[in-house]
């Protein structure tokens, strides 16, 4: 498996995905009407910082994470905002915050690159620093896409094509990740859409933290 620092650092510098960047997606819309005034927001996987700034503009507090050194400084010098903090942070570390930080954790294609058993502990975490009511909004692509199944296989629906590697998440995966960290689905969507220059197919979610009686 191809060094993913690498090959985002090697993009960011060369900028492909700018042109896909100059406003918040439709995913950050639908996650904005979602969540309380006011929020405290943690982002990963931020990428060109589009969404982190659009939230920020929307009042809420953001710590927008990435592991690509290279996109984090650009985007310091891109987006200004008060409420808006950018750090570095590879989620496939142990995050760098204190049980029960954030409101809301955001994650827009960035869970969908690492194997099972890790992605499982990256889930662990995310539950750990939420408040209890809080909410995991995530987007991943998932096993109906079409570019599924091509490239090498790493492991079970996980890929690695052109160098870049994805696994691609199903509703099972889906609710067993949820279950295991002791997140309760509250939303679950699939479909296909356009994602920067193809039709790919999704796995939208929106899962809280429950209260430790529930």
């Amino acid at each position: 498996m191809k060094d993913q620092l690498t090959h985002w650092n090697h993009a960011h510098a060369a900028g492909w995905l700018n042109q896909h960047s100059e406003t918040q997606t439709g995913f950050a819309e639908e996650v904005q009407a979602a969540i309380p005034a006011g929020a405290t927001i943690l982002e990963l996987g931020c990428g060109e910082g589009n969404d982190s700034y659009f939230f920020a503009a929307q009042g809420h507090k953001i710590m927008a994470t990435d592991f690509s050194d290279i996109v984090i400084e650009q985007n310091k010098t891109r987006w200004q905002d008060d409420r808006l903090t950018f750090a570095e942070q590879d989620i496939s570390q142990p995050l760098e915050y204190a049980d029960e930080s954030f409101d809301v954790v955001y994650a827009r294609l960035s869970l969908h690159y690492f194997k099972a058993e890790a992605t499982q502990q990256i889930f662990r975490e995310i539950a750990r620093v939420l408040k209890v009511g809080g909410l995991l909004c995530f987007m991943c692509k998932s096993t109906e896409d079409g570019i599924y199944g091509k490239g090498t296989e790493i492991e079970n629906d996980m890929y690695e094509l052109d160098g870049h590697v994805r696994h691609f998440f199903s509703e099972p995966f889906t609710q067993q990740l949820l279950s295991a960290a002791g997140l309760q689905a509250k939303k679950v969507e699939t479909g296909k859409e356009q994602i920067y220059d193809r039709t790919s197919a999704f796995i939208k979610v929106f899962a809280a933290k429950p209260a430790r009686n529930e």
